[in-house]
């Protein structure tokens, strides 16, 4: 292989030695904005997609070495006396495993580096072991990825953490951490369908490039539980039965949220549910992208098909939003007083938005009969009012005109 002629045909541009076919890195539009991954992808064209990024944390260790003379191997950090698992039991379901798969996103076949567990958006994610911190960015492939060095059984071990966002990112590089520290926040950054952590777990440490199944290896170490947030089901809404919770426009926080745009045309002809693989109106769709952009760490469940309900869900018409706590279990004060701000900033603006009513937090208004302000909700004849998830103190429900 001629090292100066890959680079060239790499590059390629008008002077590159192929003369855009087949086409190198100058030769595609936007170039200058995809990620490194994207951009190597784009050029070579693998059959493995995911291996640019699967590979970049050993990618940096040998740059780091050969640009300042470090060691390859992790930094000499003191021996673990346990691991634990990285996100609260109650918190997290496994999605997706390692090993080969079609990557959600592009749609290829690829081969997952890592096993993936959805929680809600914000749940804090925690240290595998002691150890410490040698790198805390964040990428618009990966989002936020953080990579940790350990030494575990007498052996170097490296763990990285992905899709955080960037403010959920709580270490810095060079910080030492003990297994069960706080270390990051579960988002939805990245090439990522629905919040979750992705874990990788490379024996013998980053400068190998090897990488194992992440849930047998955490069994075959004895991972103990995460550290108990006090997030349970046994939590209950603050306010919910004394009527002090902030229902009017003004009480609680203010959302320092931009007002949405107006929506485009008719938005009752039916599109594509980004959340689901069902379809909703154009109006639903509109509030989902105006608020979601408004406020990028609520998670959404729009199309559903409900069967045996009267719902405005399988119509494509509704759509329910949580802001980082678990579905099934009252939130605590902070995520109570997150919903309260979309809540609000979505009925302050709900003529602009189409919105017809809104259920949270037990009360429900209508946009009809604004004049009443907020209701007690009784459940509409389906739902136990009393329960998180029947009462709606777990999640916002936003139903939009059919117009």
């Amino acid at each position: 292989m001629d090292p100066v002629y890959q680079a060239q045909a790499f590059f390629g541009g008008p002077e590159g030695p192929n003369y855009g076919s087949p086409r190198g890195l100058l030769d595609i539009p936007g170039w200058q904005e995809m990620d490194k991954g994207e951009a190597a992808q784009a050029v070579e064209v693998s059959a493995y997609p995911d291996r640019y990024q699967n590979y970049e944390p050993v990618a940096e260790t040998i740059l780091e070495a050969l640009t300042t003379g470090s060691e390859l191997t992790p930094a000499s950090v003191p021996e673990s006396g346990r691991v634990v698992f990285p996100l609260a039991e109650d918190a997290a379901v496994q999605t997706s495993d390692y090993g080969p798969r079609v990557h959600p996103v592009t749609g290829e076949d690829s081969f997952h580096a890592g096993t993936d567990w959805a929680a809600p958006d914000g749940t804090p994610i925690y240290a595998i072991a002691d150890g410490v911190v040698t790198s805390a960015d964040y990428n618009e492939a990966r989002g936020g990825v953080i990579v940790l060095d350990h030494r575990i059984s007498g052996e170097a071990v490296s763990s990285v953490y992905i899709h955080m966002w960037e403010t959920g990112i709580h270490v810095q590089p060079g910080d030492t951490v003990s297994a069960g520290d706080h270390i990051g926040d579960v988002g939805n950054s990245g090439q990522s369908t629905g919040p979750h952590l992705h874990l990788e777990i490379l024996p013998g440490g980053r400068g190998t490039g090897e990488h194992t199944d992440p849930e047998p290896w955490l069994e075959t170490h004895d991972a103990h539980p995460a550290p108990d947030t006090g997030s349970g089901g046994d939590i209950q809404p603050a306010g919910a039965d004394n009527g002090d919770c902030p229902t009017q426009p003004g009480q609680g926080t203010e959302a320092d949220a931009p007002d949405p745009e107006p929506g485009d045309g008719d938005g009752s002809h039916m599109v594509d549910d980004p959340t689901t693989g069902g379809q909703i109106t154009a109006g639903m769709l509109h509030v989902y992208q105006q608020t979601s952009q408004a406020f990028p760490e609520t998670s959404w469940v729009c199309w559903d098909e409900r069967p045996g309900q009267d719902s405005e869900h399988p119509l494509g018409r509704a759509c329910d939003v949580t802001f980082g706590n678990p579905i099934g279990s009252f939130p605590t004060e902070a995520h109570r007083q997150a919903g309260w701000e979309v809540t609000n900033w979505v009925k302050d603006h709900a003529e602009t938005l189409g919105v017809e009513y809104l259920i949270f937090d037990g009360k429900i208004w209508v946009a009809s009969r604004a004049d009443e302000g907020w209701r007690p909700y009784d459940g509409g004849g389906m739902h136990d009012p009393n329960d998180p998830t029947g009462g709606h103190y777990d999640h916002l429900h936003i139903t939009v005109t059919d117009s």
